[in-house]
């Protein structure tokens, strides 16, 4: 029989004792994804757009299939918007027959960074319903007259109710741990609403950045970890934490 070696079967008893004693956050913060069986399709027609600068694109901030899923009837949505002379965006969500079900028109200030918007609590009711897919559009209103110039970026979303045990998990966990037990179970939507929201409220803590890195890097979104989320804060400096998940 084949036995250890006394001095490496400690070694792995120890090693096992520091991995049951991490905290959760010291773990890989990365995305799990769901099998869906999607074709990627992260980025629309048109993402570069007349009124856009700077060397990166329009990107949401999404799996690259551009499914994310969510536990709440108010996701928050995030992308990276690069400068641009534009200062109006549009939001809408979509049903499975193209109908547009919510809309919504975003301010710009016209500097690069994350942009973030939470579905409003009075109208998430009649729209998210659970275990549907819904689709949402994000573009930069370039021109108002010719929307054909309007860079744009598209996505499906799905409203989820988390397992039994995940449930249990979420229930004493903390915010960055919550973040990575969303990660972990495929629902992107919460984990990086969560680590944003955290990131306004706690900008000098420096294992939220790694984790948002970590998160970003996972679904190939690594260039756009530095970016500022000076207009997403600025949101929840002046309102009730409305970039929460």
């Amino acid at each position: 029989m084949f036995r250890l070696k006394p001095l490496t079967a400690s070694l792995m008893l120890l090693l096992g004792f520091v991995i049951a004693g991490m905290p959760l956050l010291a773990m890989a913060q990365n995305y799990n994804p769901p099998k869906r069986g999607l074709p990627g399709r992260r980025e629309g027609a048109g993402t570069r757009g007349t009124c856009m600068q700077g060397q990166k694109g329009l990107m949401p901030l999404t799996p690259m299939d551009g499914f994310s899923a969510t536990t709440s009837n108010t996701p928050t949505f995030l992308w990276y918007v690069p400068p641009t002379k534009a200062r109006t965006a549009e939001f809408a969500l979509l049903d499975a027959n193209d109908q547009k079900l919510y809309q919504s028109t975003l301010n710009l200030t016209g500097e690069g960074g994350v942009v973030g918007f939470r579905v409003p609590e009075a109208v998430a009711a009649s729209v998210l319903e659970s275990d549907k897919d819904f689709y949402w559009q994000f573009s930069i209103i370039c021109d108002p007259n010719q929307p054909s110039n309007n860079p744009f970026v598209e996505g499906v979303v799905q409203r989820i109710k988390p397992d039994s045990s995940l449930a249990a998990q979420l229930k004493n966990a903390s915010p960055k741990e919550q973040a990575t037990l969303y990660a972990g179970a495929g629902i992107w939507q919460d984990a990086i609403a969560i680590l944003a929201h955290q990131r306004c409220i706690n900008p000098q803590d420096s294992s939220l950045q790694t984790s948002w890195t970590n998160l970003l890097t996972s679904v190939q979104l690594k260039e756009f970890a530095q970016e500022p989320l000076t207009q997403i804060c600025s949101s929840i400096n002046s309102s009730t934490g409305s970039i929460q998940p």
